[in-house]
């Protein structure tokens, strides 16, 4: 380096003539290399790039379950509402007999007797009836006249035309005495005649009621203290009222009710809904119907055969 340091001290006037015949090279020679490299650039294409394939798959990336809670609300069970009962209904078998000239005070067990002949479908006898009713007249016991409820017997007797009645518990237990098994006499006391009709009469099923003779007006008539268990008088008053009736509900439509009246001389006596309701008011809604026995069971189903019973039953020699 020395050297060449002294060299060009020595040759300082030569410098730019060095200078100037290295010009050339320095600006042709790059340039020369530059349009070589856009020619090659221009002829020979470039080389294609293989790009693999891929499939791409997209996943999400993985959520625990959910669990929704379920909340369950007491659902009631579903109701199927009974249909409306139709605007008119009349039972037209149903046996008919009159009173008269058959027991001139016993309405109820005459009515009795055709509801009885009804479901039994034979001929019942009115004295068969009769033997299976309590009959007490009553007692004078020490100038107090004294006897049971109408609901606990037939004050009198049916025979006698100066005697007095019964109501539904009486008649009820006699009927239950000659109905067949399949069935029995309910009291329905209490129930509004509407609903009776209504809900008896289209299944088929005569009611029982208690009114007033020609749907008359009643009244107090005659009256007793009533016995007790020992046939001693208590001091509870009892007043019949005059006109008391039993009769056979058979039908109904918008303006009347229709009745077997033993009081009558045939059957389907008509009376106006409004006025039978009334004297059915009266007679505190006496009333009785009969319906299937729940408690029943066909004899059939008591027999066991050989062939139902278990082996470890049959018998063994």
């Amino acid at each position: 380096m020395h050297r060449i340091r002294e060299f060009f001290r020595s040759h300082k006037a030569l410098l730019p003539l060095m200078l100037a015949a290295l010009l050339p090279f320095l600006i042709v020679i790059p340039a020369l290399h530059l349009t070589k490299q856009f020619w090659i650039t221009r002829s020979e294409p470039a080389a294609k790039l293989e790009v693999p394939e891929y499939t791409v798959v997209i996943t999400e990336p993985p959520t625990e379950p959910t669990t929704v809670p379920i909340t369950t609300e007491p659902t009631e069970p579903p109701t199927t509402e009974p249909p409306p009962p139709p605007e008119s209904c009349i039972l037209e078998n149903v046996p008919y007999y009159s009173q008269h000239g058959l027991l001139p005070t016993g309405c109820e067990l005459v009515s009795a007797k055709m509801v009885l002949e009804y479901y039994t479908g034979t001929p019942v006898d009115i004295q068969e009836i009769i033997d299976r009713v309590d009959c007490q007249y009553p007692q004078d016991v020490n100038g107090i006249p004294c006897a049971p409820h109408p609901s606990e017997a037939f004050i009198g007797s049916p025979w006698d035309p100066t005697s007095f009645g019964c109501f539904a518990p009486i008649i009820c237990d006699m009927m239950n005495q000659l109905l067949p098994d399949d069935y029995m006499a309910v009291e329905t006391t209490g129930t509004p005649l509407a609903e009776l009709a209504e809900t008896y009469i289209p299944q088929g099923r005569p009611v029982l009621v208690w009114a007033t003779i020609g749907m008359c007006k009643s009244s107090p008539y005659l009256g007793w203290y009533l016995s007790d268990e020992h046939c001693l008088p208590t001091d509870e008053w009892y007043d019949w009222l005059v006109n008391e009736h039993c009769l056979v509900l058979i039908g109904y439509d918008e303006n009347y009710y229709y009745f077997n009246d033993p009081y009558a001389w045939g059957t389907g006596t008509r009376y106006g809904r409004e006025l039978v309701e009334t004297r059915y008011e009266e007679m505190s809604r006496y009333s009785a119907v009969v319906l299937d026995n729940p408690d029943h069971i066909e004899p059939e189903t008591l027999v066991a055969t050989r062939e139902t019973l278990p082996e470890t039953m049959e018998e063994t020699e």
